[in-house]
């Protein structure tokens, strides 16, 4: 008999809130299969939570490499494309026979970047379960090494249907793979024992998979037909995913479901949540549509303890709904939102920024909409012009300019420049309270990371570099760093430092480091430029996180702004620092030592600016309760 095929699937989560990571396609794939009796041919093992939501790039290569996979799946999402197939590229150069399968969002028509990557060997196009198990079904029959027949006319891949693949050094797309007619066909990977969650994790119930609409600028319900039919997932297999979620300790439940009011389980889940949720020690997301919120449907989702919900909106300027293909009676849609707010529920309103058709005119009309109709706060998304989407199609049309990697946020329209948008994204941030800098997926700085943590289990990774002073950690610390690392040095060892923090960065490119700067009495503080020309001179690559940022300091001809490695500089308080003037390279941290008895001088530590205050010693609760009176964030 010949030895089982080790399959391996990897999804890697958005870098700033991996609690959300749950690998639900993953798990589907492997119910699926097995469902389909690959199980005696196959062995799928999941990428573990604790590495994948964790671990930097070169621990998840070197984890990734030693399971000897025959084949790696990978979910592609914006967020984690270009880190997910950088990490998988280096693993095919360690294992040259391994097979890699991409699937997920990113993987569309159009998306040439993700088809061509030299990763990926088979890219599944749409819904992925029936596709990966014939694949699955073909290399088992197979069970050779992945290497294409010299000569021949034609890749046995053809004839499956739903995939695109490299022969012969172009592109070949097959069929399109007809959707599943009925959900029922997919076992429940919670169910079935096939994907765990932590007690803090968030339960991923999918409803259906259809959506009426269709709105340009989404890809919600593409390939997958605009009649329901049986695409959804019966009442009582979604009781029951909610109820083994109850079993594990979960409290956060997210419905996957792009209009949860329109869909026929919706009565029958609610009623039902009621009852199985009276004590609400769940709460529920979904996402609504606004103009369908009645007092019944609304009191109903109160009853059934839905807190969270988003209802959308993007935009009131009707000629920009238009262009969008999106749908909208506004009246309606506000008053049931208003509805929702009357019952306590957490409303999350978006207003896209960038889209087509739409001016300054129609953006001042869209607050001046979120205003009359008291509709409440609101968050602001730039333009994400994604591959298959209908406004990508569109884009020469209405003059779209973008980035042609994640986010692919607009950079331009026929209304509005960089510039423009540039600017006109920084008052609405700063009419709706929020940062206007800020990087959207950055993980926030850690305020213990001046505290040296105990180092972590052997197999676990380790999110300090202290060198205050160097810890003896050999050559394999650049190998067992997390994703999110925060490095402490002394500004005269900066230098002595330099050619390690270069080489965690070279074997972690996707990674974010926080470097922590101390600066004693005697150590003349360095120029801004001076930290400027060091931080530029660091190993770099643009990814992701460095396009998100390109409205918080890039420029639309480089299309991103570098935000890693970030610098704080921690200072005695008696030194003589602006922190204004370093507030394009570094943030200033002081440091302060109460004396006995002393009473923290909380408006003198406003006064200073930079980013707070870090007190060695003292309890959590004081720093608590003195960064609350004082409006400073307290370190330590």
């Amino acid at each position: 008999m010949k030895p089982k095929l080790r399959v391996l699937l990897v999804q890697l989560p958005v870098p700033n809130n991996p609690g959300l990571n749950t690998p639900l396609a993953a798990g589907y794939l492997k119910a699926f299969a097995y469902a389909q009796g690959l199980g005696s041919r196959f062995e799928i093992e999941l990428l573990p939570r604790a590495l994948a939501d964790h671990a930097g790039d070169a621990l998840l290569e070197d984890a990734i490499a030693a399971r000897e996979p025959d084949i790696v799946g990978v979910s592609l999402y914006t967020w984690n494309s270009e880190r997910s197939l950088g990490i998988i590229e280096r693993v095919k150069r360690r294992l040259p026979s391994v097979r890699v399968v991409v699937g997920g969002p990113e993987v569309q028509n159009d998306n040439r970047w993700v088809l061509e990557h030299p990763a990926v060997d088979v890219a599944v196009i749409g819904e992925g379960e029936q596709t990966f198990a014939e694949l699955l079904r073909h290399w088992g029959d197979d069970g050779g090494p992945f290497i294409p027949l010299v000569g021949a006319a034609e890749s046995p891949l053809a004839a499956i249907h739903g995939i695109a693949y490299r022969w012969h050094g172009a592109t070949h797309f097959t069929a399109e793979r007809a959707a599943l007619s009925d959900l029922a066909a997919i076992p429940s990977p919670y169910l079935a024992g096939y994907l765990g969650l932590p007690r803090d994790g968030t339960l991923m119930i999918e409803i259906s998979r259809w959506c009426p609409y269709a709105c340009s600028f989404c890809l919600y319900g593409r390939n997958m037909g605009p009649r329901l039919g049986s695409r959804y997932f019966g009442l009582e297999r979604v009781l029951a995913e909610i109820a083994w979620g109850r079993e594990q300790g979960i409290r956060r439940v997210h419905f996957v479901e792009a209009n949860l009011n329109l869909v026929p389980l919706f009565w029958p889940l609610m009623r039902a949540l009621a009852e199985l949720n009276r004590d609400r020690q769940m709460t529920f997301y979904a996402e609504l549509r606004g103009e369908h919120l009645t007092d019944e449907v609304v009191a109903a989702l109160d009853r059934a303890n839905v807190r969270y919900v988003e209802v959308g909106l993007q935009t009131a300027n009707l000629a920009a709904l238009k262009a969008s293909h999106r749908r909208t009676d506004l009246q309606k849609w506000a008053a049931g939102t208003r509805r929702l707010y009357e019952h306590g529920i957490e409303v999350y309103l978006d207003v896209i920024l960038g889209l087509p058709a739409d001016d300054a005119a129609g953006v001042a009309e869209t607050l001046d909409f979120i205003r009359r109709e008291a509709l409440g706060t609101y968050d602001i998304f730039t333009l994400q012009v994604l591959p298959g989407t209908a406004v990508r199609q569109a884009s020469a049309e209405y003059g779209l300019r973008f980035q042609d990697r994640p986010p692919y946020y607009v950079l331009a329209t026929s209304t509005f420049g960089f510039g423009d948008l540039r600017r006109l994204r920084r008052q609405l941030k700063h009419g709706a309270n929020l940062p206007p800098d800020a990087v959207e997926g950055m993980p926030e700085p850690r305020h213990d990371a001046l505290v040296r943590r105990q180092e972590p289990a052997a197999d676990s990774p380790t999110s300090q570099i202290w060198l205050c002073p160097p810890a003896p950690h050999g050559g394999q610390l650049i190998h067992r760093l997390a994703a999110h690392v925060d490095v402490v040095l002394r500004a005269a060892d900066r230098a002595a430092h330099t050619p390690l923090l270069a080489a965690a960065i070279v074997a972690n490119p996707f990674s974010v480091f926080d470097v922590y700067i101390h600066y004693d009495a005697e150590t003349p503080l360095n120029a801004p430029e001076q930290l400027r020309q060091w931080r530029a001179a660091l190993p770099f690559q643009a990814s992701y996180l460095d396009r998100v940022a390109v409205y918080s300091g890039g420029d639309a001809a480089a299309a991103y702004a570098r935000v890693s490695p970030r610098l704080w500089l921690v200072l005695p308080w008696s030194a003589q620092a602006e922190p204004a003037a370093y507030a394009s390279v570094a943030e200033i941290i002081w440091q302060y030592t109460l004396a006995e008895g002393e009473e923290p001088p909380l408006g003198a530590w406003a006064a200073a600016g930079g980013a707070g205050v870090w007190l060695p010693g003292g309890t959590a609760l004081d720093r608590a309760s003195w960064g609350i009176l004082g409006g400073v964030p307290i370190w330590g």
